[in-house]
Order: structure tokens, then sequence, then C-alpha cells
């Protein structure tokens, strides 16, 4: 992954947003993801994700952090940042929702 960001963060108050998203990501955590561009994701976390420092817009150096998910298709890396709200989910519930995806 570039070491560049379309959002990094500085605030103190950003930071411990991004540090509570954390918080609901541990290992192997199989969770229900809202993102802010409305989509819906479901899989399990690969690795905790940690805040990292990145280059934003006009080189500011900011932190975000990068969760990778696996799902049915495969990983996807996803910014923290993106991510609106997480829900735990259980083992059935994740193969419900990987059953229900359009083919």
């Amino acid at each position: 992954m570039s070491r560049n960001a379309d959002h990094v963060y500085t605030a103190p108050a950003d930071i411990a947003r991004l540090e509570a998203r954390i918080a609901g990501l541990h290992d192997d955590a199989r969770v229900e993801l809202r993102l802010r561009d409305g989509r819906v994701l479901a899989g399990v976390v690969a690795a905790l994700p940690t805040l990292q420092s990145f280059y934003g817009p006009g080189d500011e150096e900011g932190l975000n952090g990068v969760l990778r998910l696996e799902q049915a298709g495969g990983t996807q890396d996803l910014w923290l940042d993106e991510i609106d709200a997480i829900r735990p989910l259980t083992e059935a519930e994740l193969e419900r929702f990987q059953r229900d995806l359009p083919h």
C-alpha cells in the first residue's frame, strides 16, 4: 500500500475516533462494517489494524490506518476513516451474509 492517503488526521479527537474503531477490529473478529459511502461489508479481520503515518493532500503528514478484511471472494483493504459503524457477527450471521451476496 502507498504511503499516501486521501485523508490524514492530526487532531486528538480524530485520532481518538480512529483508535476507537481499532478497538472493535481485533484479530479474527467476524464483523459487519457500514461504510461512509453506504456500502455494507462483512468478513473476518485479517490482523489488528494500527495507526500509521501517511502523507495526505499537499504532502501533509498525519495518521490513518488500513483494515484488511477477508471476505468470501478474497481480501479487501479499507481505510479506517471510511468505516462508520462496526457490528460483531456470529459465525452463522457471517455465513448467511456471504451466502446472500449477489454472484
